[in-house]
């Protein structure tokens, strides 16, 4: 009885030692699998630093999400979303209904890319997303997830760039210029697109060129303290 009890024993602080090792290691654990799926779905390389699910408090929360262009536009990152942050209603999430009660998306990066046929990178996601689809088998569910409302959005638009590979290749830079800003009380999707559609506008003016590029200092190779001098002198 002492042995079967010393070997019980021993084989519940393995049990706790697994447990621990699990627990330590169930984001790397999600990470890697949401990376394959986004993979499968998209088509695209991806890359993503951490990713938090916490379904039982209705929390999840992404960190440093990269998709990269095909190889026909470059290969660089298309998309890099610093954080992805969500928290909802679990007990309505179980009824099939999601009540986000804050949502905070920051987006670090767009690149837009056209090939030397006009073709935009966007576009060409767009069409290899849809033939994965069509090759896939869509698993069929009870009923569709209902949108039941968003109450508190925290958006941020960094930097995006456009480059055209028709004529120099060289990006340009703008500043999208949205940063915390806050929408609330979305009841719907309707109120969604209304809500936001003025912030996105404003975004898409500074990327079309209506806003100001973000611009890098000329290269010099004069001295600093020449420099310093000449800034000091008044232009005539």
């Amino acid at each position: 009885m002492k042995f079967l009890l010393k070997w019980a024993f021993r084989l519940f602080v393995l049990l706790l030692a697994l447990l621990a090792i699990l627990a330590l290691s169930f984001d790397t654990i999600v990470t890697s699998f949401a990376e394959g799926k986004l993979r499968k779905q998209t088509g695209l390389e991806v890359r993503m630093e951490k990713l938090e699910l916490r379904p039982w408090s209705g929390r999840a929360r992404v960190e440093k999400l990269v998709l990269y262009n095909p190889p026909e536009f470059g290969g660089g990152p298309l998309v890099n979303v610093a954080e992805l942050r969500v928290e909802y209603d679990p007990a309505l999430a179980r009824e099939r209904k999601l009540h986000l009660t804050s949502l905070r998306f920051d987006l670090a990066e767009l690149n837009i890319v056209l090939d030397k046929d006009g073709q935009s990178n966007l576009d060409g996601v767009r069409r290899t997303v849809e033939k994965i689809r069509r090759g896939q088998r869509v698993a069929k569910t009870n009923a569709p997830i209902e949108f039941a409302g968003l109450d508190m959005m925290n958006l941020t638009l960094g930097k995006a760039t456009w480059t055209d590979l028709r004529t120099s290749g060289t990006p340009r830079e703008f500043n999208l210029g949205i940063r915390n800003e806050v929408v609330q009380d979305m009841k719907d999707s309707k109120e969604v697109v209304a809500k936001l559609t003025p912030i996105l506008v404003r975004a898409g003016l500074a990327f079309f060129g209506v806003g100001q590029p973000v611009m890098e200092p000329a290269p010099t190779n004069r001295p600093p303290a020449l420099q310093a001098n000449e800034a000091t002198v008044p232009k005539r």
